[in-house]
């Protein structure tokens, strides 16, 4: 188990929960933290929609759910649309409160209910049999204790409950970092060409770890990548019945963030780059790090 000392962990949670705070108040000016809004953003069209849609099927009315690292809370606020009894935890106030503030507005629409608590989920104490439905979305890799948390989850579910997990998993391989270097090279994005070429003579054969570095938001917030060190697809087969594994296209979601060009434009070459991604990583010509896993808790077990 790994542990930060308590002084740099303290700290390093603070900033943790300010950065991510932000993030979410940044966004809800933009765009309101409503999966029916969400969902027609450029990067959830061309990756995550039918995901999150083919999740959102499992969840039924009166069902108890929770997602743990809720920031904003969309998909918290997703499940109570559906009718759940939803539960959304993050280590940001200031995230939660965005949350808060936008589920007051649409209450009365919303069939079931929604809450919103601070947790540091390194630390989780879950009651035990108590959800139907967990959710971690882009969570687990920032987590310094994720079997601990893992094995929080397995006994919070009721048997035959469900966890959906999506995260990345494990380092970007060399092939990959090559092919998202050259497209980043190849298509405008907020970086101009002339930059490109000064950058490409600065750092010459560097620029592929650059790039790699990017992917992986290496530094992005202070436990970015915290939980690499862990196999969390192994951790979660451990101790749950995989029903399904979905892995994400290599490249596409990186690209899709990178790239300046109008949605007219943009979403026919993504959609393209999309197909071509998946059948590369489906014939295991890139690898990606993108994975969701659908997991069971045994019927039965306690």
């Amino acid at each position: 188990m790994t542990m930060i000392p308590t002084n740099d962990y303290e700290q390093q949670l603070a900033g943790e929960a300010e950065l991510w705070g932000t993030d979410a108040e940044r966004q809800a000016q933009e765009t309101p933290p409503d999966w029916r809004y969400h969902r027609s953003l450029r990067h959830n069209i061309i990756y995550h929609q039918a995901d999150i849609d083919a999740f959102l099927e499992h969840v039924q009315p009166s069902m108890a759910t929770l997602e743990l690292g809720c920031a904003s809370g969309w998909l918290t606020l997703a499940m109570a649309q559906r009718g759940a009894n939803a539960t959304g935890m993050d280590i940001s106030d200031k995230a939660l409160n965005v949350a808060r503030r936008y589920y007051e507005t649409i209450q009365e629409t919303v069939n079931g209910s929604v809450t919103y608590e601070v947790a540091d989920l390194n630390t989780l104490e879950l009651p035990a049999a108590t959800y139907d439905v967990i959710a971690v979305k882009g969570t687990l890799h920032h987590l310094v204790r994720m079997d601990h948390v893992i094995a929080q989850i397995y006994k919070a579910l009721k048997p035959g409950g469900l966890l959906w997990a999506s995260d990345s998993h494990g380092e970007e391989s060399l092939p990959t970092v090559l092919v998202a270097s050259g497209l980043m090279f190849l298509l405008p994005t907020q970086v101009s060409y002339g930059e490109k070429l000064r950058g490409l003579l600065r750092f010459g054969l560097k620029s592929p770890s650059r790039i790699k570095a990017s992917i992986e938001a290496e530094g992005l917030s202070p436990f970015e990548g915290a939980g690499r060190e862990h196999d969390w697809v192994k951790l979660i087969g451990e101790r749950f019945t995989v029903e399904r594994r979905v892995d994400s296209p290599a490249v596409t979601g990186y690209i899709t963030h990178q790239v300046k060009l109008p949605d007219w434009a943009a979403l026919p070459l993504l959609h393209g780059l999309c197909a071509v991604d998946r059948l590369l990583v489906r014939f295991k010509l890139l690898r990606n790090t993108g994975v969701i896993l659908y997991a069971r808790k045994t019927a039965g077990e306690q």
